[in-house]
């Protein structure tokens, strides 16, 4: 998993705060209901129904780095990745660290807290800790006296996980398709320092969805069978390897939709945006975590707010004037109103040409203009904004340069 050559680096919140969400996101719907009228009620309430059910479909990250796209803001929850920074091997004769001797337990747990730290990762305390120690991961070992050594280094390694992250779920990213050694693998899981799995699920350079789909299906199949009460969290990338070329918004939706319908969340290993070309997936991705989350756009009214640019990136330390138009997507004519204030997203600003939205019949639209201000302090790689009047929401996500 951990990028040889690095590239720049740029649960769903678990109780209280997802009942909040679920909660105002049900406030937001009622009133939006009330002022759009019954054609407009009947469809928002089948998408309330849709998306209050996979808000509990939990979205995790792996992010590091400076201009890191903080997808955090999109409802998505930093959790930590420990890489193999020990080295550490097994042969018949037992298992080292960069050859030699094991690290004290003092040594390891300290590198547990420091990926786990704001420095690296910044993962949540009861976000999953997954190891990354793929020489040693118990399918790629050679069965015999060589996995029997590594097995019972990974005794040790998850004790030791186990006192650094006392709240986390750990698991370790594995070749779950694989089952070699699986018995001991299963033992790991019954004895409880194992909880969760972390199978790897990228897309690779010409694979086809149904053979993404096959290699996913039988990942599921051999942990379900270990542990069927312990969650799975695949690892995906925005990124086909070893090409690292994005993937498509539709290749996206699809890896989306497969991972929601069978396993217990995700993991979003360290996407790295570099240019527009990631703006296809990038725009699927908003739309996702809007459906998971219960945020999705919303009301009669869609905006649509083109960059001059043609593309998705803004630039900091820059004012775009930005066409928007309006568009009454229902059935009924939809009463006037008026653009809301912009703001809420740090580091963005702006003030509209046109405030009055007038009256619009089904399909018509109106156009107005935004003079967008981003800050040269704006920190974070993309930010999510909304393109508000007083009968509904538009989502619009944006990459910051």
């Amino acid at each position: 998993m951990q990028r040889r050559t690095p590239l720049p680096r740029s649960a769903r919140t678990p109780g209280l705060i997802r009942r909040a969400g679920v909660r105002a996101a049900a406030l937001v719907m009622a009133l939006l209901l009330a002022a759009a009228g019954p054609a407009v009620a009947e469809d928002l309430t089948q998408e309330r129904a849709t998306t209050q059910a996979a808000a509990s479909f939990p979205v995790f990250v792996n992010e590091r780095g400076a201009n890191r796209p903080t997808l955090e803001q999109y409802g998505a929850v930093r959790s930590t990745v420990v890489y193999d920074v020990f080295a550490y091997t097994c042969d018949t004769g037992g298992c080292y660290s960069n050859g030699g001797a094991l690290p004290s337990q003092a040594t390891y747990e300290a590198k547990v807290k420091e990926y786990m730290g704001a420095g690296q990762f910044g993962g949540s305390a009861t976000a999953p800790v997954v190891l990354d120690f793929e020489a040693i991961e118990l399918t790629q070992v050679p069965t015999g006296q060589a996995a029997t050594h590594a097995y019972n280094l990974w005794r040790q390694l998850l004790t030791w996980t186990r006192n650094a992250a006392p709240q986390a779920p750990i698991c370790h990213y594995g070749y779950d398709w694989e089952t070699r050694n699986q018995a001991l693998i299963k033992q790991l899981h019954t004895d409880g320092l194992l909880n969760c799995f972390a199978p790897r699920a990228y897309f690779n350079d010409g694979q086809t969805l149904a053979a993404w789909d096959s290699r996913l299906d039988a990942a599921i199949a051999r942990d379900r069978a270990m542990a069927p009460d312990h969650p799975i969290y695949p690892y995906v990338n925005p990124m086909a390897f070893p090409s690292e070329t994005f993937v498509p918004g539709n290749t996206w939706a699809h890896m989306f939709a497969q991972v929601k319908a069978k396993t217990d969340g995700v993991v979003v290993w360290e996407p790295n945006i570099r240019d527009a070309n990631a703006c296809p997936w990038f725009s699927q991705n908003s739309y996702e975590m809007g459906v998971i989350t219960g945020t999705s756009s919303s009301g009669p009214l869609k905006a649509t707010a083109t960059l001059p640019s043609g593309n998705c990136i803004v630039h900091r330390g820059t004012t775009t004037t930005v066409p928007v138009t309006i568009t009454n997507t229902s059935a009924t004519t939809t009463a006037a109103t008026q653009m809301q204030s912009f703001t809420g997203t740090a580091g963005f600003s702006g003030s509209w040409k046109y405030w009055n939205v007038p009256s619009l019949a089904p399909g018509a639209s109106w156009t107005t203009e935004l003079p967008m201000t981003i800050a040269a302090t704006q920190t974070a790689g993309t930010a999510l904004l909304h393109v508000r009047t007083g009968l509904s929401d538009t989502r619009w996500a944006v990459i910051v340069k």
